[in-house]
């Protein structure tokens, strides 16, 4: 009965207006975007040169924030009125006339979305790496392509799920799609804020150089204004130079330490949100070279004689365990809200 209800939910999702129109604007996105990165490009990576092809990364680093805010959209569009849409109709006392159980029906139609969106990320997928490849991309690995887009079917299915848990406690779709969408923005925009004011408070106000090295540079620069340096001078400004970089390298500890406890604290409040942990997931899967502190470290090619590591994809997922964790973490708690209101809602 499940496989019945889900391919009814199924046929359904893929007849409605309302999934051509959002889902054809999400590949309209993403087709556009990628067209503009194509003309960026052109003339940065001229056919027969000798720069290096730009890489998977390097391309769907904009693009990816777009795929997160359009998509998860897309996600809440078909799930908000999963229940409600039934009662609205009059089908769910039909539905329920027949020998079903209720989580039955709640199951069959989470599953009938979840392979709706698996056919979409699929058909989006296939237009990607199309693109891509017509860009002149240099895909090195098509593994962390398939890892990317399996985590973009995740990052879909929590706010999927989620719309489906509003449509169970809600009396109809208006209100579902109200409470839905007020979620989405509290979990997509209020994060940043938020964990910037936690961030402050954790860590505190960022260390002001020492008013001793100040005094300290306003001295040199009176010496060097001098036109007539002493010997005495040159011996003042010697020591001063010992003191300065005693304080400058106290200075720069205070800094890095600071940094290093606010931008940890903004890291673990915004893993609250699903397109943040999409965000930083897909990150460290298209890009084999960003490791766990790159944050702070910064690798520059013309300068640095090393090339930054390059690590394996187990080894890009573990940097971003927690991350994986919460929204799969989201995806079974939005099921079982959706599973809980609907097998306790009272149905007329």
């Amino acid at each position: 009965m499940i496989g019945a209800i889900a391919e009814k939910e199924f046929r359904d999702n893929l007849t409605s207006k309302r999934f051509f129109v959002v889902f054809g604007f999400l590949l309209a996105v993403v087709v556009l975007s990628l067209i503009l990165v194509k003309l960026d490009l052109y003339g940065m990576y001229m056919p027969g040169g000798d720069d290096e092809a730009p890489k998977v990364y390097h391309v769907l680093w904009g693009v990816n924030y777009l795929i997160g805010s359009v998509g998860g959209i897309f996600a809440l569009a078909l799930g908000f009125d999963a229940v409600t849409k039934e009662k609205e109709n009059r089908t769910m006392n039909v539905l329920m006339g027949h020998p079903v159980f209720r989580d039955q029906v709640i199951l069959g139609k989470i599953l009938g979305g979840a392979i709706t969106l698996a056919v979409s990320v699929l058909i989006t997928a296939l237009i990607m790496t199309g693109l891509l490849l017509w860009i002149g991309v240099t895909i090195d690995s098509y593994a962390r392509m398939v890892m990317y887009f399996l985590v973009m079917y995740l990052y879909f299915m929590v706010f999927f799920t989620m719309g489906v848990a509003f449509s169970a406690h809600s009396s109809s779709s208006g209100s579902a799609l109200m409470y839905a969408l007020v979620a989405f923005l509290i979990l997509t925009t209020l994060t940043l804020p938020v964990a910037e004011l936690v961030a402050y408070g954790v860590a505190g106000p960022r260390p002001q150089e020492p008013e001793e090295l100040r005094a300290y540079y306003e001295e040199m620069e009176r010496i060097f204004s001098s036109e007539n340096v002493t010997p005495e001078d040159m011996a003042k400004m010697e020591d001063i130079q010992k003191k300065m970089e005693v304080l400058q390298e106290e200075y720069s500890q205070k800094i890095e330490e600071w940094s290093k406890k606010y931008w940890k604290t903004i890291e673990y409040v915004q893993i609250i949100s699903p397109e943040y942990d999409f965000d930083q997931v897909s990150e460290y899967v298209l890009n084999p070279e960003k490791g766990s502190e790159d944050w702070f470290v910064y690798y520059d090619r013309d300068f640095d004689e090393e090339e930054p590591p390059s690590y394996s994809l187990s080894e890009s997922l573990s940097f971003v365990k927690k991350e994986l964790g919460m929204m799969v973490a989201y995806l079974v708690l939005w099921t079982v809200i959706a599973y809980l209101g609907f097998v306790r809602a009272e149905i007329r």
